[in-house]
């Protein structure tokens, strides 16, 4: 059927049960768009209908306090901390061994842990000749959303799942070589 029968049948299909209007757009469709936009009022209103006072208010933020995960870690695996602070990304077996290697852990928000590393670092510092196997570091990581699995209370199963999914983030802070009890200062529970 050629593009003149077609247009025909369509007009002769517009008589009789009101489309019109479809063959007046597919002859003219941009002419359509501008009689439906001078239709409108300049509030965006169609004409003829009662205008309404909209008031809109802006999205709602609420201001997102960045967590980080605390880890208590032996000290003993200092050398493996350092060398994945270094490599600056932790994969999935990265995850696993920081599972099997922390005691304890917490979250916390950053500028609660930097105040406490900042005051226990002096004092629970441990200089060369004092080291002892019960000697910590703490470990912080922030996190990019919250995990049910680093709560107090879950099942292994989930921790351990969560660790796995510290992959591609970072360790953010390595504390030096600290004595056991500096890790009072925080609120942590068994890992």
């Amino acid at each position: 059927m050629e593009p003149r029968e077609f247009l025909a049948l369509l007009a002769k299909l517009a008589a009789i049960g009101g489309m019109a209007a479809v063959v007046h757009f597919l002859l003219n469709p941009k002419k359509q768009e501008e009689e439906q936009s001078q239709q409108l009022t300049h509030r965006g209103e169609p004409r003829g209908s009662v205008p309404t006072q909209t008031i809109q208010t802006p999205p709602v933020k609420t201001p997102t306090v960045p967590q980080f995960l605390v880890l208590v870690v032996s000290a003993a695996q200092e050398e493996f901390l350092k060398s994945l602070q270094a490599k600056g990304q932790i994969d999935m077996g990265d995850g696993e061994r920081l599972y099997e290697i922390t005691n304890y852990l917490c979250l916390d928000s950053g500028s609660d842990f930097n105040k406490s590393v900042d005051a226990i670092s002096n004092q629970y510092s441990v200089s060369a000749g004092e080291k002892s196997e019960y000697d910590i570091c703490l470990v912080s990581i922030e996190l990019n959303e919250s995990s049910k699995g680093f709560e107090p209370n879950v099942n292994q199963l989930d921790r351990y799942d969560a660790f796995r999914n510290l992959a591609g983030l970072k360790i953010n802070f390595l504390s030096r070589r600290l004595q056991m009890e500096s890790y009072g200062n925080f609120e942590v529970y068994n890992r």
